[in-house]
């Protein structure tokens, strides 16, 4: 069911349409929650809040139908071409993440197959994963041998302990209730816990330059956090925040030129041109625009009203 959204930040009706629904305008693409989908420029409508700033999609499905959605998700390609950079990212992810935590119980949300949890293990690192998509599960515990559970932020409870570190990787932007996904983790969180997560941001400068043609206004992409607005969901949530920097991926030349394909057909002309060249055709690319964020926080000790809900 698709209906109109106040802010998730502070509750207004205050609204301004700052892109419009485009979606139904490139029909040949389909529509998917799948990581590696396509559909870049494609999204519902996009409004900033008057009061705060958030940028939202609001009309939009509710909570139950994106859940469902990525309760279906199959993605293989993510198993065939970002595996390698996947773990590349992930592996500057925990070198991160080893300045405020270096070991203990982590709880990875969104975990997809798996992948950083698998590099999280092999540094000592006692692990679990929480994923919507059941084969992400299915394929996270065939290929990993990893404990993947299925289900959301709203299913922490369901571990009935405690973690010294929470991780969410491109996650947040998809999920109908940012705020209550930062308290669930907040309250699964050991009182000295860290939460580690990136995200978009749209207030970077690549995003603004290119405004609406900039390629993660995407149909998956339910929020558009910036610096400011991410500061205060987690204060909000009672967290305080350790490091924002701006997050690098790492893809491979095949996964780039797919993207590409709906972006830039220059580039991904000159990508198809180097994967010819055979020291290349298996390289792996970092990829930081600027236009998404890395972001650490710790749990406010003895903050009780995020857990009251």
């Amino acid at each position: 069911m698709i209906k109109e959204y106040p802010c998730n930040l502070c509750g207004s009706t205050r609204v301004l349409e700052q892109y419009p629904d485009t979606i139904g305008q490139n029909p040949g693409r389909g529509h998917s929650f799948a990581c590696t989908n396509c559909g870049h420029g494609e999204h519902y409508r996009v409004v900033r809040c008057q009061e705060c700033g958030l940028l939202f999609s609001s009309p939009r499905p509710d909570g139950n139908a994106l859940e469902d959605e990525y309760q279906a998700v199959e993605d293989q390609s993510y198993v065939d071409d970002q595996t390698e950079g996947r773990s590349r990212a992930f592996e500057h992810n925990l070198d991160n993440l080893s300045r405020f935590k270096k070991n203990g119980d982590l709880l990875d949300v969104g975990c997809a197959i798996g992948i950083f949890l698998f590099r999280a293990r092999a540094r000592g690192w006692n692990v679990q994963g929480i994923e919507p998509s059941g084969w992400g599960v299915k394929r996270g515990r065939e290929l990993f041998q990893l404990p993947l559970e299925q289900g959301t932020y709203k299913d922490l409870a369901r571990f009935e302990k405690k973690f010294d570190a929470i991780t969410m990787w491109d996650v947040l932007e998809h999920l109908d209730d940012p705020l209550a996904a930062l308290k669930s983790c907040r309250v699964a969180l050991k009182d000295d816990g860290v939460l580690a997560f990136s995200t978009v941001d749209s207030g970077s400068l690549y995003a603004r330059v290119l405004g609406r043609r900039w390629p993660w206004l995407m149909m998956m992409h339910i929020f558009y956090f910036d610096r400011r607005t991410i500061r205060k969901y987690l204060e909000k949530a009672g967290f305080e925040i350790l490091s924002i920097k701006a997050y690098q991926h790492v893809v491979s030349l095949k996964y780039l030129e797919y993207k590409l394909s709906s972006i830039n057909g220059f580039l991904c002309c000159v990508i198809r041109v180097l994967r010819k060249v055979p020291l290349l055709s298996g390289a792996c690319l970092p990829v930081a625009m600027g236009d998404f964020m890395e972001v650490y926080a710790k749990k406010i000790e003895g903050w009780g009203a995020a857990d009251a809900g």
